[in-house]
């Protein structure tokens, strides 16, 4: 059984107290509000490679301040990739993984090209799970960091010989649709059945909440309602609106030209059910560590009720050995189709 040794740390000092030898190197998630101060990790010869996220996951707690400690061992490799536009991959990276975890940039609009090179260049029974680093508030933000510097469009691969148990969910359901993307560019969605797509987006939420969006109250309603891209086998792929303009929506991911989409709604137990089903499937006696990545807007939905969400999670795993984040983007793939950037889902990886 994999062993992967993990701890919860208040701030970079006390992380930095702990820390006995210099040998090992650690993969670090910070909260937003910690503080990170490179040269303290050069001064004792410390190897970090770590990641920004509003908020991170600990047992069944969240924290907007402090970090997680993930030591490297032999079973794992870790590759901290500069710029992803720029990177060229090497086949023999992968020749004794079983599994990938990977940390991206939620805001890089160049994520799913690289998802798709990192799809052709690994072995198909690869799983691969991930989450987006990022500040929605300063979208900018260099949020990678390792012993060099800062970095902005940056990944974290971690490459690791044991198979990880993983699946998704969100628990969204169909307000209104089908509907035909006829024009986007990336993550803008232009027209959707021809029509402005933030005309016919306010129009059919309207008609539900009888409620007029504008700029001041648009995250505090389009949270309540994102675009569910409509696949084979009739689920949606998540897509979460963030602003409008000029007739257009804005979503964190891109779609594409010709997408089947639907306006989704949610409520609290369907979306605290699915979470908890996701669990179920993934953990269980043999699990030693449960690794979650959940949408931060999933958190502004919820609510208070976000705790319940992670209760439940908590509550399948026998060891109580819980790590992750509140991410901007997901990642759930088994390795036998091309990787989907998902929103508003929740990611379980059992180890």
């Amino acid at each position: 059984m994999m062993n992967i040794s993990s701890k919860y740390f208040e701030n970079q000092d006390t992380f930095l107290k702990y820390i006995i030898t210099s040998s090992s190197k650690y993969l670090i998630l910070s909260a937003s509000s910690t503080t990170i101060e490179l040269q303290k990790f050069n001064e004792q010869n410390i190897n970090i490679y770590g990641a920004i996220f509003s908020h991170i996951i600990f047992e069944n707690k969240i924290y907007d301040k402090g970090l997680i400690s993930i030591e490297i061992n032999e079973e794992i490799n870790l590759n901290f990739i500069e710029n992803v536009k720029n990177y060229k991959f090497d086949d023999n990276k992968f020749i004794e993984t079983k599994s990938i975890i990977t940390i991206f940039n939620g805001f890089n609009n160049y994520n799913q090209e690289f998802f798709i090179k990192l799809f052709e260049n690994i072995p198909l029974d690869i799983n691969i799970m991930g989450g987006g680093a990022g500040i929605i508030e300063d979208k900018n933000k260099k949020v990678f960091f390792n012993n060099k510097g800062f970095f902005l469009n940056s990944a974290i691969l971690l490459s690791i010989k044991s198979k990880i148990k993983l699946t998704s969910r969100d628990g969204w359901k169909s307000l209104s649709g089908p509907y035909i993307v006829t024009s986007s560019d990336k993550n803008i969605l232009k027209t959707i059945d021809y029509m402005d797509a933030f005309e016919l987006y306010k129009n059919e939420i309207k008609k539900d909440c009888n409620v007029d969006i504008s700029k001041d109250n648009f995250l505090e309603i389009s949270k309540n309602y994102p675009i569910g891209i409509v696949r084979y086998s009739g689920a949606n792929i998540v897509r979460d609106p963030i602003s409008f303009e000029k007739g257009k929506l804005i979503l964190v991911t891109e779609v594409g030209v010709n997408s089947i989409i639907n306006i989704l709604k949610g409520n609290k137990i369907n979306l605290i059910n699915a979470a908890k089903e996701a669990a179920i499937e993934v953990l269980d006696e043999n699990s030693n560590l449960a690794i979650v990545f959940s949408c931060i807007t999933r958190k502004s939905f919820l609510e208070e009720n976000f705790q319940e969400e992670l209760n439940e999670i908590y509550a399948q795993i026998d060891s109580n050995n819980m790590i992750g984040a509140l991410t901007i983007g997901e990642i759930a793939n088994n390795g036998n189709r091309y990787i989907n950037l998902l929103n508003k889902s929740c990611v379980i990886g059992g180890i």
